[in-house]
């Protein structure tokens, strides 16, 4: 697809500055920045974490707190100028012809209200001729369009019944239902596996070439915009410090800064497979974990299984019918080690990985910690288990406490972890958060004042700051931009090897796991599809499954 730049934008932006003013302080917050979006265009904005990509969206949108003052420049929506609307105006604009796609999908979500009925409500509210029957059926249309399996049935479920990249796509089927004319897209695809990230955004592309609608697609992953963007912006410190093609961008940046966005994105190393066996798959041999001996193993999980029920009816009325999220899922981890899972949006990975913190239970199997077996059936406040395996969760906005200060935070782990009886707990928080490039001046801040990538950083030193036996982390660096990534990859293996750590890492991004893993278990519908060494899987293994999450990679980050 090829969109030329047109020289009657639809959006104009023009030496916008804004600064964010507490007090007696004043913080500049963007410098002149220029871009221009045509209709039928897919704009990128990359930059690390708080160059101002999302303040760059939200001013568009005329979401930004009062602390936030325009200090120059123009907005221009359609030729007219939208940052001196009045607040109606501006709100008739939102959701009609410019809506939003968030990147924190919970904050997103009433967790009050079924998908279904938000995504009707959307409809309804943004064209007052449909009818509830006609709004009810767009709304399963736009459920199916973004890849939510049953769409008639999972109309009547609520935000907490569905996996992070689940509620992602739901997320954007709402931003879809007004037919906009742009569409800000707000690192929409952080939260999704390879395959279903793949087919969102050829839906995005699809949607670009049938209604003509403009994206401007905030991100910090570059194979999303090597995938789908016509013109790229790099941002660094509130200002753009490069714009052009997105080829031109990839095949011949011209800044140090960009450069070296681009020589931190991880590649996935598959160097031609060998089929020699019939079923596809190649025998492991000694490269299975199994293989590995009793004495060394720290954590194994033996036949877990979850079963879920749900209503045959809707309301609850009728007979249960079962469903497995788990079933039969058997792991053994070894001491020191990094052990990743990989699967698609639902097929179990953050269940499982609840489970073995203890803050989930079972329906059957077994868990054993060392020589201690814990019974999985039980909440793990009472099997004991609570407190063994610290959780680096996949929503870091979730799981902060808003009332909380960050350095409080990390205190309060240090004094309830395994290192409890620190003799100076602030040195401690000081030098943490220094190694995962964190201002200590965020330490008197609270979650709501940082950026997404900041507060998975916060929640990556609560874990590390308890210094338990075995982490879990679910997605601890989909929130990170590429240049972070790299260094918090290396910061997570020295301590693990330093602190003779065993970790459970589940992510989505392959190059990743292939850098942090001795292991690797893939998962599908609640299942181990496919396991052994990270060599055999992304070396020898030729399971069908395992291929096709290989190549929905990005090529161009592929070698």
């Amino acid at each position: 697809m090829t969109v030329e730049h047109v020289t009657t934008p639809l959006l104009r932006v023009e030496n916008l500055g804004l600064r964010h003013v507490s007090g007696s302080a004043t913080t500049p917050i963007l410098s002149d920045v220029s871009f221009e979006l045509g209709r039928g265009e897919i704009l990128g904005i990359i930059g690390e974490s708080g160059a101002g990509k999302s303040t760059v969206g939200n001013a568009i949108l005329g979401l930004l707190s009062p602390e936030f003052q325009q200090t120059s420049g123009t907005i221009e929506f359609d030729g007219k100028a939208i940052d001196g609307m009045t607040a109606d105006e501006r709100q008739t604009l939102r959701g009609r012809r410019i809506s939003a796609i968030f990147q924190d999908h919970t904050a997103s979500l009433d967790p009050l209200m079924s998908v279904g009925a938000q995504v009707e409500e959307t409809c309804l509210a943004l064209d007052s001729s449909l009818s509830r029957r006609e709004a009810r059926a767009r709304a399963i249309d736009l459920l199916a369009r973004v890849g939510i399996p049953e769409p008639e049935r999972r109309y009547r479920n609520y935000p907490h019944q569905f996996s992070g990249g689940q509620r992602q796509r739901v997320v954007i089927a709402i931003a879809l239902a007004g037919s906009p004319d742009i569409i800000i897209a707000d690192e929409p695809t952080s939260a999704l596996d390879a395959t279903v990230q793949k087919q969102v955004l050829e839906l995005l592309k699809i949607l670009v070439d049938e209604t003509g609608v403009s994206i401007i697609l905030v991100t910090h992953d570059m194979g999303v915009i090597s995938e789908i963007t016509n013109r790229v912006l790099v941002m660094r410190k509130g200002q753009v410090v490069e714009a052009d093609r997105t080829a031109t961008i990839l095949d011949q940046p011209g800044h140090d800064y960009t450069k070296k966005l681009l020589a931190a994105v991880p590649r996935l190393r598959v160097p031609p497979t060998t089929m020699s066996s019939e079923d596809g798959n190649v025998d492991g041999g000694s490269g299975r974990p199994a293989d590995i001996g009793d004495d060394d193993l720290l954590l194994v999980a033996e036949d877990v299984s979850k079963q879920f029920s749900r209503p045959d009816f809707p309301w609850g009325l009728g007979a249960a019918k079962a469903s497995f999220g788990l079933s039969d899922v058997s792991m053994r981890l070894p001491r020191g080690t990094v052990t990743g899972i990989v699967g698609e949006s639902g097929s179990g990975k953050t269940t499982f990985g609840r489970i073995l913190a203890g803050l989930s239970t079972a329906t059957g199997g077994r868990v054993t910690i060392g020589k201690n077996a814990f019974d999985v059936s039980k909440s793990g406040r009472r099997n004991g288990l609570l407190g063994r395996v610290q959780m680096i969760f996949q929503d870091p906005s979730v799981s902060l406490n808003p009332r909380m200060t960050i350095g409080e935070t990390l205190e309060e782990s240090i004094r309830f972890g395994a290192s409890a009886g620190s003799s100076d707990m602030q040195a401690d928080v000081s030098r943490m958060v220094d190694r995962l490039g964190l201002a200590r001046s965020l330490l008197g801040r609270r979650p709501h004042q940082l950026s997404g990538g900041q507060k998975q950083r916060v929640c990556i030193a609560r874990a590390l700051l308890a210094r338990p036996e075995i982490i879990v982390a679910d997605e601890p660096t989909s929130a990170l931009d590429v240049s972070v990534q790299a260094e918090i990859v290396q910061l997570l293996k020295d301590t693990i090897a330093e602190r003779a750590m065993t970790m459970v890492f589940i992510s989505h991004d392959l190059a990743i796991v292939q850098a942090m893993c001795s292991s690797v278990y893939i998962f599908r519908n609640g299942r181990v599809e496919d396991y052994g060494s990270s060599e055999f899987i992304f070396s020898r293994s030729n399971h069908p499954y395992t291929r096709s999450l290989i190549n929905a990679r990005p090529q161009r980050f592929t070698c």
